[in-house]
């Protein structure tokens, strides 16, 4: 083999010393070159360094170049064709043809689109999911069970103890809840 103090097989892969094997722990999964799938091996971890070592400060040959129109094209047609594939072989697998997806997808849409529609309200927002509501509200359990978030100390010169509402805003009151009550059935 001639090692000649390097410490890597044939295929450019590094071989454990023999002194190491007592002394170091059992390497990690990224130390051990494993088999891909196109027949090859991965890199070691060292073996990566030693190749960015090799590659720093080289300009990569197609810096700066720009595809030709034809070949983007070629690209294009390529991905298109791969992505059909993919897409017939999953609705070959789902037992469906194309315009029975399409009309479920659209069914999907659609029904989507009326329960956002239902959630919007009067000025223009929406009212949260009671499945988003749930994840605001631990998220921000946690985050004060951590010390994230603290609640602002309220400064006693704005607290409105003792205030009065005078007799016409009271009125103004009284007159919008009634209403409300008359025309609101989700507010009874």
């Amino acid at each position: 083999n001639g090692n000649n103090g390097n410490n890597s097989n044939s295929n450019g892969h590094e071989k454990p010393r023999d002194s190491d094997n007592n002394t170091t722990p059992p390497p990690e999964s990224d130390d051990v070159p494993t088999a891909t799938a196109n027949g090859g091996f991965t890199h070691t971890s060292s073996s990566k360094a030693k190749i960015s070592a090799a590659n720093k400060g080289k300009i990569p040959w197609n810096k700066g170049r720009q595809r030709s129109p034809e070949v983007k094209a070629r690209i294009a047609e390529g991905v298109k064709r791969r992505n059909r594939e993919k897409f017939l072989a999953k609705l070959a697998e789902e037992g469906i043809t194309e315009e029975e997806h399409l009309e479920r997808k659209k069914a999907e849409r659609r029904k989507k689109e009326a329960e956002r529609r239902s959630r919007k309200t009067a000025k223009g927002g929406y009212t949260p999911t009671d499945e988003t509501k749930a994840k605001i509200s631990k998220i921000l359990k946690e985050k004060y069970a951590n010390g994230e978030v603290t609640r602002k100390p309220r400064d006693p010169s704005t607290v409105r103890r003792g205030f009065k509402h005078t007799e016409e805003t009271k009125q103004k009151i009284r007159e919008s809840l009634r209403k409300k009550w008359a025309e609101d059935t989700e507010y009874r």
